[in-house]
């Protein structure tokens, strides 16, 4: 799970036969078009993985907003397909 602007957000992650993040699927208790957006964005989330797109290449083309974490100034994701693709990227380390 993640948080992105005080929503949570299930995120589930599956694999290819090699380990690979291939798919990748999520949920948000606002439902709505929230709902609708985040489906629609794991769709596209998942053809660009399985066409060999790395995360890594995905998270560094999204939006980042500052944020204070602990008193440390850091990019955080602009949008939830910025914290859902974090979670991915993640999963991989």
């Amino acid at each position: 799970d993640t948080i992105w602007n005080n929503h949570i957000i299930a995120v589930t992650v599956g694999y290819d036969t090699n380990g690979n993040p291939s798919e990748v699927f999520a949920n948000a208790a606002t439902g709505g078009a929230m709902q609708a957006t985040i489906a629609d964005a794991c769709i596209l989330i998942s053809i660009a993985l399985q066409h060999g797109v790395l995360p890594a290449d995905l998270g560094k083309s999204l939006a980042t907003v500052p944020e204070y974490i602990n008193g440390d100034l850091t990019d955080a994701p602009a949008s939830p397909v910025g914290a859902i693709i974090g979670i991915v990227l993640e999963v991989m380390i």
